[in-house]
């Protein structure tokens, strides 16, 4: 698989406010709001452990408030060093016009693409051979050429995987209120052993996608046809820099509205573990800090001096706390944990970063399990307008396979 990681880093809004204008609170709680430039490095340096690359593609642009030459010669000098393994192409200069994606498409060399237009989306999961296994098995499970691995926000579509997005009100009809009820229930859907497939449509730019659908994307269709005016883009020509949009037009919109030329339905996956966390959490779809928290760079991260501090109730600075028995998570109130892990499950791309870790002697294992699985479950069933819509079958599916960490508990 090919990783091809495009972003333009920048302090202002990628969506022109949108929230803003929506009324809708960017909420990080009690963490800190780290520099762009730690961020993206943090992800990138977590995604170069995510899997064994065949090819990666980066292309980082900097806005003017970070591209003196030293920033820019940093941030290279630690891409290429988190790199060194694999086989690295990188652009100081992103995507944006059609002739460029058609050039990357050009160095795609593999029929998977992790297609990542974010800058602050962290792998996540305990083991840097799941990722693998998945997307192994998704290339053996079928011949369709469209296929889609969702690989972040798993909290919210897991729940959805069934009933489709149900749309609070920025995204809804009405600007007022929210949606109450799934208006399309996904179809073919179909619970396999390490994943969940329906049918559907997903523009974000934070899957894994087939080179057949990035060709249909990208290189169907003349985008240079369209008239644009230059209050819009000032070049006079479409920009799409990320494919779910920036707040003016989006990948759907430009191939189904403006093209009339309709894009593939895909056939989705949606793996029963956790692979990527967004960085700042899930306000957008109404899930707050007290049940899928935004996260922060642990302390010592890039010194490789972290230090553990597991199973005590009480929260200890400088060390990075996890206390799955806590009620609350320190995003959401300072007397909760930073995370809800146990020692089993700890994000992989920390464990070479480690070196200490103070385990509080008193408690059970057994119980500590059983406060992770509850974390898990209440990062899914968070929203009354979902939950029946979420089968006992999948839930099982999602326990079961935590569970594989833990031999000799089931459920």
């Amino acid at each position: 698989m090919v990783l091809l990681f495009n972003v333009f880093i920048t302090h202002k809004s990628a969506n022109g406010g949108f929230w803003t204008t929506q009324n809708v609170s960017y909420d990080r709680g009690n963490l800190s709001t780290p520099n762009k430039i730690d961020v993206v490095k943090y992800a990138l340096s977590s995604t170069a452990k995510s899997y064994p690359w065949k090819r990666a593609i980066i292309k980082v642009e900097l806005d003017s408030e970070f591209s003196s030459e030293k920033e820019k010669a940093d941030l290279e000098a630690f891409i290429r060093e988190e790199f060194k393994d694999t086989e690295l192409f990188f652009f100081n200069v992103r995507n944006k016009f059609q002739e460029d994606w058609i050039e990357t498409y050009d160095l795609i060399n593999d029929d998977f693409i992790y297609y990542q237009g974010n800058h602050d989306h962290i792998f996540f999961n305990a083991s840097n051979e799941y990722l693998k296994n998945i997307v192994d098995e998704i290339r053996q499970d079928s011949d369709y050429k469209y296929k889609t691995i969702v690989t972040s926000h798993w909290c919210e579509i897991v729940r959805a995987a069934k009933c489709g997005y149900i749309k609070p009100y920025w995204l809804g009809d009405s600007p007022q209120h929210d949606q109450y009820y799934p208006t399309q229930f996904h179809k073919n859907y179909n619970e396999k052993d390490n994943f969940v497939t329906f049918d559907g449509s997903a523009f974000d730019s934070y899957n894994i996608i087939t080179k057949d659908l990035y060709h249909n994307w990208f290189l169907e269709g003349d985008w240079n046809v369209l008239s644009v005016k230059k209050s819009i883009f000032p070049t006079g020509r479409l920009e799409l820099p990320r494919t779910e949009g920036v707040g003016i037009v989006g990948m759907n919109e430009l191939k189904n509205t403006f093209l009339k030329i309709p894009t593939p339905i895909q056939k989705m996956y949606v793996p029963y573990e956790e692979v990527f966390r967004h960085f700042d959490g899930h306000f957008h779809q109404k899930i707050s800090n007290d049940i899928c928290p935004a996260i922060d760079i642990p302390v010592g991260y890039f010194e490789k001096q972290m230090k553990i501090r597991y199973g005590y109730d009480d929260y200890k600075e400088g060390w990075t706390n996890i206390n799955p028995k806590n009620d609350h998570y320190y995003a959401f109130d300072k007397t909760g944990t930073d995370y809800k892990f146990t020692l089993n499950d700890l994000p992989y791309i920390w464990k070479d970063r480690i070196v200490e870790v103070d385990s509080n002697p008193d408690i059970s294992d057994e119980e500590m399990v059983q406060y992770r699985l509850k974390s898990i479950l209440e990062t899914i069933y968070n929203d009354s307008r979902y939950n029946q819509h979420i089968n006992e079958s999948i839930k099982d599916k999602i326990l079961n396979q935590y569970l594989k960490r833990y031999p000799e508990f089931s459920l």
